[in-house]
């Protein structure tokens, strides 16, 4: 008798256990894929440590605009087509909510635009960034950076040979 009692207890461990392993993939999987709304609700991660008059760079962002890359190439692979190119449907086609993007992260406005992810300053910030010959450009509050999905550069104000700058150098001032 005692080892049948011992058994059964045996056994409710170990279904505990499998339930609470279960549960923890299940949260794990739900936390994957909300990883860019959570992203975007707490903002990227920057540092001012050792950059020029405390500016600060985003040190996630780099992996924020491979997210935004992912995301639209995805969406190419599925329908043949890249997503459209206006809003609310450049966020819709790739299963975000507009409102969730209405507002700046870290001083800067991301925005899909069929195969390219553009970056630009939020009112009353400005965005400065180094083109690969080391000259600190502008990105005035009409232009962008454009990163295309595909292609391992970002490029000032337009996407051409001449345009590429070091996504590294990136450094926002503001309020």
């Amino acid at each position: 008798m005692h080892n049948l009692k011992h058994s059964a207890r045996g056994a409710s461990t170990l279904e505990y256990a499998l339930l609470l392993a279960l549960l923890a993939v299940i949260v794990i999987a739900v936390l994957a894929s909300l990883g860019m709304v959570i992203s975007s609700n707490v903002g990227s991660v920057s540092s001012a440590m050792g950059t020029p008059n405390g500016r600060s760079p985003l040190q996630s962002l780099l992996g924020d605009i491979s997210n935004w890359q992912a995301r639209m190439l995805a969406y190419h692979q599925k329908y043949g087509s890249w997503p459209r190119t206006w809003s609310p449907y450049n966020f819709t086609d790739l299963g975000l909510n507009p409102a969730d993007w209405s507002q700046p992260v870290d001083g800067l406005m991301i925005s899909p635009h069929g195969d390219e992810v553009g970056l630009s300053p939020a009112p009353n910030y400005q965005i400065y960034v180094k083109d690969l010959n080391g000259n600190t450009l502008k990105v005035y509050s009409t232009w962008a950076i454009w990163c295309p999905v595909g292609d391992s550069n970002c490029y000032y104000h337009t996407v051409a040979p001449g345009n590429e700058i070091n996504i590294n150098t990136l450094y926002i001032t503001g309020p």
